[in-house]
């Protein structure tokens, strides 16, 4: 066999365990090692029935991905998994853990399937771009029906293995030890002369898959994954499972799945993946570094981000004590809580019990004093320099010695918070996104004294409240790196086309368009206009820079109209709907300002919107890698997929600089610097890369 999958013979049972650790990923030495098992297998005559299990923690849990870049290695799964399940032998396989994409593939290519109580199966294929390409579009058909196989192809989460018992995926839920019950399964099929079952033999039950139930998915899709063409490919390749003979239909997914794994958005969206993957790799901290216990959280402030961080970490197992001075700031905020786990527990998010569990974890306090024993403070308050110095000296002066204590600054130097202290070593900033309790990013800021343990203890605690934590650095300019790119570079290109003739409804919709959630001025209504604003001028980023320069933005601010909380922002909103409608009164303070800068309006199509707003994202970015802010261009794009709504498929800013070209992008910057001027200067290592003809993702600092 191979060093991953060993046989054996269980009196007349051949035993196939596959063992490479830690996830059973499936690669070209297994598959070699598969394809050798089931072919001595089906020669040997003391051999009855085959039973295919896995070692560790779980089944084969998906392919080796980096193949997909790299080139699948002889034997392919089609001949690996064809030696399966043409095996005139029965085979039977057990599943635990998760049976995922290529290992479920292999699960369908045997005959019968077994599974524990808690294993879950699915084919996620679609979040990578890509269809199930190893036979999984032409086996689960046959297997469940041609409704089911799409409804969990589409749905991508992994199924219970009871769901699969009743869809018909596996025949068997095993009650005890897996390899015992299992091979007592097998003896069972044998003593009934139960015999091959081939999948490839199968027809396709259509059932309910009619003109109704595509259109149905086809628009769920257009929802979930939207501007992504995969799901169209997975539906074009259940067609032929319905309508081609097997060996066709094998042929033509694999033509179908290679025309996917090459694509631009399977690029994008593997990207993505290992990006997600590599954020906790810190260059040059000490593997050997342990984190911190951490056990109790404060949390200063109650408003909304407070009360979101506050069930982020009451959700984790966490005790968590919210600190507000105000007794009616304090009571609304643990009453608003109360009624996000109210809502949770009525849509059947989590039990009665669950809600009782995590609201009990979370207490109020109106004293600094409630904080003398916690292990992590958190302030969430207003965001003003001189309020939040005075609440770190407070901290220092109540907190424990070694209890870490971290801001909430979107924008803020957190090097002058920590100078407030005597423990500037366990001052770091976890900037949270809104609502805190549901978006998954966590901006990890450390200071120029941030201790190496501290940071690590950020990345464990990330993981705890299920964030991806992304450690960053604070430069000359407010932001950190999110928030930087998104007011020096998108936003402020947004608002400046709006002074040129753009509307507001025109860029919302062309960078919609282009994949966001939703466009800048829908964005900024819904976080609060007035806050863009005050944060440009307590930070001197509006007399820094020459006008024009949040013109628009700054003038609404002025007139109070702070976005969806006040009624009026960009747009107006009527009372009870935050569905944005057009107000001719923007229509007159965007002429107005225009005017006052002697602007003259013109027609700009959206390529140009996209391009701008894009463009400037990628220079800045450019600065930030440089500076070293951060640490890879790929921590950039999590960052903004997870914190901004960046397009997955597109990979993220920097990834869709290499997409299209670094020397290109260049090349569009200097055109803008020609006809715009003083915000369109190239970056330093833009102009580098692109005369260098490399990209930011294999840029890597000196």
């Amino acid at each position: 066999m191979s060093d991953n999958v060993s046989l054996e013979v269980v009196n007349n049972i051949a035993l196939v365990t596959v063992n490479e650790p830690p996830v059973n990923a499936i690669n070209q030495q297994m598959r070699a090692g598969l394809l050798e098992a089931f072919k001595e297998i089906d020669q040997r005559d003391d051999v009855a029935a085959a039973l295919l299990i896995c070692d560790g923690r779980t089944f084969m849990a998906g392919a080796d991905l980096n193949e997909f870049d790299t080139g699948v290695g002889e034997p392919n799964y089609r001949e690996a998994y064809a030696a399966i399940e043409n095996c005139s032998k029965i085979v039977v396989t057990a599943m635990h853990g998760t049976a995922l994409g290529g290992g479920l593939e292999a699960a369908l290519s045997c005959h019968y399937r077994c599974a524990v109580a808690n294993a879950r199966l699915g084919l996620p294929e679609l979040s990578l771009g890509i269809i199930p390409g190893a036979g999984g579009t032409q086996r689960l058909p046959r297997v469940v029906g041609a409704k089911a196989a799409v409804e969990m192809i589409f749905g991508i989460a992994a199924i219970t293995a009871k769901k699969a018992l009743e869809i018909g995926l596996i025949d068997r839920i095993l009650d005890g030890d897996l390899k015992t019950e299992a091979l007592a399964y097998v003896e069972e099929l044998l003593a009934a002369d139960s015999g091959v079952r081939k999948t490839s033999d199968m027809t396709v039950d259509t059932e309910g898959y009619d003109d109704a139930f595509i259109s149905e998915m086809k628009a769920l899709a257009g929802k979930r994954m939207r501007g992504q063409n995969a799901p169209h490919l997975l539906l074009q390749a259940i067609d032929d499972a319905i309508n081609l003979p097997f060996e066709e239909g094998i042929r033509q997914e694999h033509l179908t799945g290679e025309e996917a794994i090459v694509s631009d958005e399977a690029r994008g969206l593997r990207h993505v993946f290992f990006a997600e993957r590599e954020i906790g790799r810190i260059p040059g901290l000490d593997k050997a570094i342990e984190a911190l216990p951490i056990k109790t959280v404060g949390i200063l402030g109650s408003g909304t981000m407070g009360i979101g961080i506050s069930i982020a970490f009451a959700d984790a197992g966490l005790d968590v004590t919210i600190v507000d001075p105000s007794a009616e700031a304090l009571e609304r905020g643990l009453a608003l809580i109360e009624e996000t786990y109210n809502q949770s527990t009525a849509k059947g998010r989590i039990s009665e019990a669950q809600k009782s569990e995590r609201f009990g974890r979370i207490s109020g306090a109106a004293s600094y004093d409630s904080l003398s024993n916690v292990d992590l403070v958190i302030e969430a308050v207003f965001e003003d320099m001189d309020l939040k110095k005075k609440v770190f000296a407070e901290l220092d002066g109540v907190c424990k010695p070694g209890a870490i204590l971290a801001s909430n600054t979107s924008t803020l130097d957190i090097n002058e918070m920590a100078a407030m202290t005597k423990r500037p070593e366990s001052v770091i900033g976890l900037h949270f996104f809104s609502p805190a309790n549901i978006m998954k990013l966590l901006e990890i800021v450390r200071t120029d004294k941030t201790s190496s343990e501290v940071v690590v203890t950020a990345l464990k605690l990330a993981k705890q409240i299920r964030k991806m934590g992304v450690v960053v650095g604070i430069g000359s300019e407010f932001g950190f790196v999110g928030n930087r790119m998104l007011t020096m570079g998108y936003m402020r290109e947004a608002d400046q086309m709006l002074l040129e003739g753009a509307s507001i409804e025109q860029i919302d919709q062309a960078i919609y368009e282009f994949g966001f959630p939703m466009g800048p001025w829908a964005m900024n209504d819904m976080a609060g206009v007035d806050i863009l604003n005050s944060v440009l001028e307590s930070t001197g980023a509006t007399a820094a820079n020459p006008k024009p320069f949040f013109n628009v933005s700054r003038a609404l601010a002025a007139l109070g109209r702070a976005g969806q909380k006040s009624g009026s922002g960009f747009y107006k909103y009527e009372p009870g709907d935050r569905r944005p409608h057009h107000d001719p009164l923007v229509d007159d303070i965007i002429k107005q300002e225009a005017a006052k800068l002697n602007i003259e309006p013109r027609k700009i199509d959206d390529d140009e919107i996209q391009q701008r707003c894009i463009y400037a994202l990628i220079n800045e970015g450019a600065k930030l890698l440089a500076e070293g802010i951060v640490y890879r261009a790929a921590d950039i794009d999590v960052i903004w997929h997870y914190g901004y709504g960046f397009p997955r498929y597109k990979g993220g800013p920097m990834f869709y600089a290499d997409l299209i070209g670094v020397k290109e992008i260049y090349e569009t910057i200097c055109h803008f610097q020609d006809q715009f001027g003083h915000y369109w200067t190239p970056a330093p290592l833009l102009e580098i890369l692109a005369k260098d003809g490399t990209g930011f993702l294999e840029w890597t600092p000196d």
